[in-house]
């Protein structure tokens, strides 16, 4: 299993955390969707929406499966990493793009069995609409569902969501299918397919935690927000694939 992060320092801040979850999908079999890369992209709250394109600096784990036999590893880093937001001392919110989805296959997958902390996400997530009598210290956001104070269009997919509120995420990555990109990376162990899908999970994360700032200061971004361009500043060094010219037309 490969491991990529990045850390940033957390002591007293307000964060969000963005998490997505990539699968390889067969829908012959009972259960047959098997996660292979996710992410955690996390900053503090405070960064003003206008000035994230410039200024935001995130922390990131990602882990990826090199074998379809380091699956239950892979569950249970994640279960783990999770574990150790949930620890944290201070206000956080978990942020997704139709969250449900990753927790059940997560949840579906026989592989692994430390799968606690995403059971009580699932619960964090069916209760996150009840109104408190106080805050907690631990929200729950799915852009996919909770952005219909800024959203008119029907279409709720993440590209079109982020289109509408003005976030930039070209993605040419998923040239033929995520599954069979996936299963390439099996076979052949491509280092720039495993870069590739990196990235578009860790885009995945990141444009979810940006929409939670717009539902928190209840409108779109005043001027259009690059994601790749924040993704360059941050992950230039750890991955060569935001330097190549392929992505540097996305800038």
């Amino acid at each position: 299993m490969l491991s990529y992060e990045k850390s940033i320092p957390l002591s007293g801040q307000t964060l969000v955390v963005g998490f997505d979850l990539e699968w390889t999908k067969n829908y012959k079999i009972k259960n047959g969707n098997k996660p292979f890369c996710f992410s955690f992209v996390f900053f503090s709250e405070d960064v003003i929406l206008n000035a994230v394109e410039k200024k935001l600096d995130f922390g990131f784990y990602l882990r990826y499966a090199e074998r379809e036999d380091d699956i239950e590893n892979l569950i249970r880093e994640a279960n783990r990493i999770f574990g150790d937001f949930l620890d944290y001392s201070g206000i956080m919110t978990i942020v997704g793009h139709q969250l449900s989805s990753d927790i059940s296959v997560i949840l579906n997958c026989p592989s692994g069995k430390q799968k606690s902390n995403f059971i009580r996400l699932k619960t964090l997530w069916q209760e996150r609409k009840q109104v408190p009598s106080k805050k907690r210290n631990l929200e729950v956001f799915d852009s996919r569902y909770d952005l219909e104070i800024l959203l008119k269009k029907k279409s709720r997919r993440l590209v079109d969501v982020c289109e509408e509120c003005r976030l930039e995420v070209v993605q040419p990555e998923i040239g033929s299918s995520m599954t069979k990109m996936q299963n390439d990376f099996y076979a052949s162990g491509g280092k720039n397919i495993m870069e590739k899908l990196s990235i578009l999970n860790i885009r995945h994360s990141l444009s979810a935690a940006i929409l939670f700032l717009m539902h928190r200061d209840k409108c779109k971004a005043s001027m259009a927000i690059n994601v790749n361009r924040i993704l360059r500043q941050n992950l230039a060094g750890q991955f060569d694939y935001v330097s190549e010219k392929e992505f540097e037309k996305l800038l």
